[in-house]
């Protein structure tokens, strides 16, 4: 007959109480079960590509993983704060942290989050284009050339408008009529060469009288002043006008029409003319601040009592070293 030995008998006992306790009891130890929150404040530094660390805060609401929030930084050149938006997600069971052989999920106080910074819409087109040099020597339209914007953007484009001779640069009253009405006509003479574009004007009356003329479009290929009729169905008369050729800006690039105002730039770009045989013209883009942005995201990971992670974007700021693609680190702790 075969016995058990009394000792034998504990570790038997022993190792299978072990067994179940790993494969259906709890956690020995640690946090486990508690939801990863980010909800509260926070404090921290975020460093860029030079080194230079910059005090940060936020104060963050998480709303079962949609988070929302502000963002203050302290001695950074192209943020001094903004909102954010994002989403806060809960670490996986069965992944880093969290042992396999429990029923707890010990790394439940561990996720990433994701959030960005936000201040309106988003186009940052080009909205107007001013000529400061006009250069000299353009015998045709040259090539406008806009810098592209940061990545995601698209870039503008525009037309040069170039003066010359053969086009008409004002139109004189030398006879104020009477008794008109704003149901006024002018009409400008054809241009001498058949390619070119007749003068299109309209006239301003006070009290009755012709007191001046609005060019609408100074027309092209004139090699004398053209004739000036004008008609009032109201019966206005005795009204006359002389047209003067524009000679002064023959060559010269005269302005630029925006044919697609672009996207996505922060800053103005820069423009420059190529080709059309003259050189020297100069000009400056503006672009509409009220419909830029700023386009950058933090990603984080960590718990809910400290967070780790990178920021990478373009911050919305007037500073051409803003307006670039920046990215850096950010280290996060819960007051």
């Amino acid at each position: 007959m075969m016995t058990v030995r009394p000792f034998t008998l504990v570790l038997v006992v022993a190792l299978t109480t072990t067994l179940l306790s790993a494969c259906g009891g709890s956690s020995s130890g640690g946090v486990y079960n508690q939801a990863f929150n980010v909800s509260g404040q926070w404090t921290g530094a975020m460093s860029d590509s030079t080194g230079a660390a910059r005090l940060v805060s936020m104060t963050l609401s998480d709303g079962g993983g949609t988070v929302t929030g502000t963002i203050s930084v302290t001695g950074h050149a192209c943020i001094s704060g903004g909102n954010l938006t994002g989403t806060a997600v809960q670490a996986p069971a069965n992944t880093t942290g969290d042992n396999p052989l429990t029923a707890d999920q010990e790394n439940s106080n561990g996720g990433t989050a994701s959030l960005s910074v936000t201040s309106g819409q988003a186009t940052g087109g080009v909205s107007t284009v001013t000529v400061s040099a006009a250069g000299a020597g353009y015998t045709s339209s040259p090539a406008v050339n806009f810098s592209l914007p940061p990545s995601g953007g698209t870039r503008a484009t525009g037309t040069a408008i170039i003066g010359g001779t053969g086009r008409v640069g004002s139109i004189t009253v030398t006879n104020a009529g009477s008794g008109y009405t704003s149901n006024i006509t002018v009409v400008i003479g054809a241009p001498s060469i058949s390619s070119g574009t007749q003068t299109t004007a309209t006239a301003t009356v006070e009290s009755g009288e012709i007191v001046g003329f609005v060019i609408t479009n100074p027309g092209s290929g004139y090699s004398i002043a053209p004739s000036i009729t004008i008609t009032d169905s109201g019966g206005g008369t005795g009204g006359v006008g002389t047209a003067v050729l524009n000679e002064t800006d023959a060559g010269q690039v005269t302005g630029v029409v925006i044919t697609n105002p672009g996207s996505g730039y922060v800053i103005a770009p820069t423009v420059s003319f190529s080709g059309g045989g003259g050189s020297g013209a100069i000009a400056t883009a503006t672009i509409d601040t009220a419909t830029v942005t700023d386009s950058v995201t933090f990603t984080l990971t960590g718990s809910s009592s400290s967070l780790v992670g990178n920021y990478s974007g373009v911050w919305k700021s007037t500073d051409s070293s803003c307006a670039v693609q920046t990215q850096g680190t950010i280290t996060l702790s819960r007051l």
